[in-house]
């Protein structure tokens, strides 16, 4: 009876809405110099940084260098160094990160159409097609494994199985310099100083979007997460004109929304990237360069984002496995207790849902607690028949 009300207890806590903002969480420091206009993406399911420069008041330094981020061990390690620009690195690159291999190109020096793919797998980097036109300041996006990017208002596609670029023809608009991208559903979404403009790839066509409200015109980082895209950071007026903003666009309303600020110091020309569902910053500079990495979390401490109306358990009862599911959890621990309280099983997700398999348990009712962030949001019960 004791743990049955305890039970009861957590699931009548359970139904008030806790609200709290966005979460940054610093990870382990991107290991070499501090730089900025460097650039990062993901392959698979590891992190990559490199390339930029540092400048100040001393000489340019132009840096090649390679690291992989972990997210499993949040560790770096160094890889192969980057090949273009005859080995002598490069910055404000453009940056493409596919399924199996990362594509970058371009750039600020030397032959600015090179490009060229880093293969994970063997740590190596090759010399592909070259790039219809310079490239360089300018972001890119990825739909399908394709990759985009604008000079002006052209468009251009690159396509990694036939190693060959085509012009997608015009946008409504000329791409400003330091311009951010992302990607949602199959949709790219390109911030020029305050517009921004969503691309259709099954259709070739641009949309104007809300534009955007925020202090920085440029120089900020772009990523998404749970179907929404974030700008992060940057400058307004001038370079010194920097913020700490985040601001949050949801494509299904075409709204804007501002959230908690960026933790770290304000800076620009930092460099992040995605992996899966999670979005990381680092470097950057605001006269000073930063080696600081950080982590985003969108719905941190969110105990509302739980809907009980979207959640399922099922089958109920059960006799091989029972079945947790939320339509609006990416992440979220199923700890399952028997009757008399005692912890018999303890589950994670990150993709909505966790199966749990009967194996010997015997027949009768267990009870189960779903945790968000490390906190309990809904209690409740299943039998095994």
């Amino acid at each position: 009876m004791k743990v049955i009300l305890i039970l009861f207890l957590l699931f009548a806590s359970a139904t008030e809405a806790i609200c709290a903002g966005n979460t940054w969480i610093q990870r382990a420091d991107f290991p070499a110099n501090g730089r900025h206009r460097g650039t990062a993406i993901s392959i698979g399911n590891k992190g990559y940084m490199g390339l930029g420069h540092y400048n100040g008041a001393g000489p340019n330094i132009v840096l090649k260098d390679w690291w992989q981020f972990d997210p499993a061990t949040n560790s770096w390690s160094q890889k192969a160094d980057y090949i273009g620009n005859n080995g002598n690195g490069n910055y404000a690159v453009l940056a493409f990160g596919m399924t199996n291999y990362g594509y970058i190109g371009g750039g600020q020096l030397a032959v600015n159409t090179s490009f060229y793919r880093y293969d994970p797998l063997n740590n190596t980097w090759q010399a592909m097609a070259n790039s219809p036109t310079i490239s360089m300041n300018t972001a890119g996006f990825v739909i399908n494994n394709k990759g985009y990017y604008l000079s002006g208002s052209t468009l251009y596609e690159y396509t990694e199985t036939t190693n060959s670029w085509t012009s997608k023809g015009n946008a409504p608009f000329n791409v400003a310099t330091w311009n951010s991208a992302f990607t949602i559903n199959d949709k790219g979404y390109v911030k020029s100083g305050f517009g921004l403009f969503e691309y259709k790839q099954s259709t070739n066509q641009w949309i104007s979007r809300a534009p955007f409200p925020g202090h920085a015109s440029a120089g900020s980082v772009a990523f998404t997460q749970n179907n929404k895209g974030y700008i992060v950071a940057g400058y307004g007026t001038w370079l010194s004109d920097l913020t700490s903003e985040v601001w949050e666009f949801n494509p299904a309303n075409n709204q804007w929304t501002m959230m908690n600020e960026f933790e770290g110091t304000s800076r620009r020309f930092s460099s992040g990237f995605n992996i899966g569902n999670r979005c990381y910053i680092g470097t950057g500079t605001n006269g000073t360069n930063f080696s600081d990495f950080w982590e985003f979390d969108a719905l941190a401490n969110l105990e509302e984002e739980f809907d009980i109306n979207q959640f399922k358990i099922y089958p109920n009862p059960a006799t091989e496995f029972v079945k947790f599911e939320s339509g609006n959890l990416n992440d979220f621990e199923v700890h399952v207790f028997n009757q008399n309280g005692g912890l018999i099983s303890k589950l994670s997700t990150n993709n909505h849902q966790v199966l749990l398999e009967r194996n010997n348990l015997s027949k009768g009712i267990y009870y189960f607690s779903i945790l968000s962030g490390d906190k309990v949001v809904y209690t409740n019960k299943f039998i095994f028949k």
